[in-house]
């Protein structure tokens, strides 16, 4: 078949501007401008997922690897279907909501660079698609294969209730959860709707509001206001909001923001509404190939497996001691755990799950034909579903 010469012409042009492309220069910038880089990292909430960005100093060869890369995630048939596009302007499920805004110019760029992608071809192709496992040879970082699992309102509930001593249960006022074999907390389930990520801001800030008002009892602020008052606080409230150590770039980041405020009580405040709004709160680290975080990340799925809640400061102990590093290590503490009773509480809402309560308690009946039933009826047959399994543990 013979082509009209205007269309190869006009193929070549494009294809000579697809070369001029660079990704650090055009691309890189707007994935790191959009904080990216805070989950899609070796250390991140979503380094389960196929893009995971190189660490910080990396050289620009390695960036521009990097970016051919992401051929993985680009459908050659159809731009507009690549999750490159996709998923960053939250067009399909993003835990990490909107980062993109669909019309704008950094939805341009990348788009030049999927067209870019597009024109790969033998050996560049081929490099492009071994560039996970070549960074592995080479001592880059591996990719643990991790299921990400955001806080769900439960935990959410306890776990600003342990953290800020709030009890308002604010998380039942978010847009209700999914069922997703038979449990709430699974993964296929937990993307961040627009709405949920809305709702979050609006409690983050009144959380934030009412742990420094005054008579307070949340004890967030244990030191008297100082500068290093001031370091202390974003350390140690970071370790308990995050359920690990801090590392020293997010110290310095969370400082930064602190200083906005000249008032010391309102600079907290930022931090902590800052803080209950990363992807480091509110989803759960269960894996890390971090050795300092390893010991935190068991504690983490100790703590909301067997309480439901975030980790207590004696649990936190446990893991910056190396009391969770052996099996009798974890043995010893989960049963001192079991003995708490933050785990009937745990096991309340477990059962409350696994036998769909929700549907007890929400189910109508036809009251000519069994005018006993009445809320007060269903809420009695779950109660007395929840102790009879709570006796027999």
């Amino acid at each position: 078949m013979r082509f009209p010469i205007f269309l190869i012409l006009a193929g070549a042009s494009i294809a000579t501007a697809a070369e001029t492309i660079s990704f650090s220069s055009s691309v890189y910038p707007v994935f790191e401008a959009a904080s990216c880089r805070s989950c899609h990292s070796a250390e991140g909430v979503a380094s389960g997922t196929r893009l995971q960005f190189p660490e910080l100093d990396a050289t620009a060869d390695r960036i521009e690897a990097f970016g051919k890369s992401l051929i993985l995630l680009v459908n050659r048939s159809a731009v507009d279907d690549s999750l490159l596009l996709k998923k960053p302007t939250n067009r399909i499920a993003h835990a990490g909501g909107e980062k993109i805004a669909p019309g704008s110019k950094e939805e341009a760029a990348i788009r030049k660079w999927i067209a870019r992608l597009m024109t790969l071809q033998g050996e560049e192709l081929a490099k492009a698609q071994r560039y996970r496992e070549e960074e592995a040879g080479s001592g880059g970082h591996t990719r643990p294969q991790i299921a990400v699992r955001r806080l769900t309102h439960s935990q959410y509930n306890n776990t600003v209730r342990d953290l800020l001593g709030d009890r308002t249960a604010p998380a039942s006022q978010f847009p209700p959860e999914d069922f997703v074999n038979g449990f709430k907390n699974q993964y296929q389930a937990q993307a961040l709707s627009p709405l949920l990520v809305e709702a979050y801001g609006s409690v983050a800030e009144r959380l934030a509001r009412n742990a420094f008002r005054p008579g307070s009892t949340s004890g967030v602020l244990n030191c008297s206001p100082s500068a290093a008052c001031r370091a202390k606080f974003i350390r140690s409230f970071g370790l308990k909001a995050f359920r690990r150590p801090l590392e020293a770039s997010e110290l310095k980041r969370y400082e930064a923001l602190f200083l906005k405020e000249k008032d010391f009580v309102r600079g907290a405040g930022l931090v902590v509404e800052a803080m209950l709004q990363s992807p480091h709160f509110l989803f759960r680290l269960e894996e890390t190939n971090n050795p300092r975080w390893k010991p935190y990340a068991r504690a983490s799925r100790l703590s909301y497996a067997l309480w439901d809640t975030t980790p207590d400061d004696a649990l936190l102990a446990s893991a910056a001691k190396g009391e969770l590093n052996t099996p009798e290590g974890v043995e010893r503490v989960a049963r001192l755990m079991l003995d708490s009773p933050k785990a009937k509480q745990a096991l309340d809402e477990f059962v409350s799950q696994w036998m769909r309560f929700d549907r007890v308690l929400t189910s109508t009946k036809d009251r000519r034909r069994f005018p006993q039933f009445t809320r007060e009826t269903a809420s009695a047959m779950t109660e007395e579903t929840r102790r009879f399994i709570s006796e027999l543990i």
